[in-house]
């Protein structure tokens, strides 16, 4: 008689929040381009939306954006956070769901 273990895996999948300073950021746009998420949108898309982007300029400052419904959301590698020159980036993990 064969026996078969079952292992059961729970995938916990982390959920970023772009924290941005307003009183130090210079809408500079560097966040903007460096962010691997947005790169892939521009290359694909052709422009960078509210719809398709994790970090947009408006009225000369940077925003994060965030839709629960997208399949992609800032993924929280760091690097706008490398690449910002005034340091006004921060991550903050929101939630851990399951996958």
């Amino acid at each position: 008689m064969t026996f078969i273990k079952i292992i059961r895996l729970t995938l916990k999948m982390q959920v970023y929040d772009l924290k941005i300073n307003k009183h130090t950021c210079t809408g500079c746009n560097i966040c903007c381009v460096s962010c691997p998420i947005n790169f892939k949108h521009l290359k694909d898309d052709g422009e960078l939306t509210e719809k398709n982007a994790v970090v947009l300029i408006k009225n000369g400052l940077a925003y994060p954006i965030y839709i629960e419904e997208r399949e992609v959301n800032c993924d929280g590698c760091g690097v706008c956070i490398e690449n910002c020159p005034q340091k006004a980036i921060k991550i903050q993990i929101i939630e851990a769901k399951e996958a």
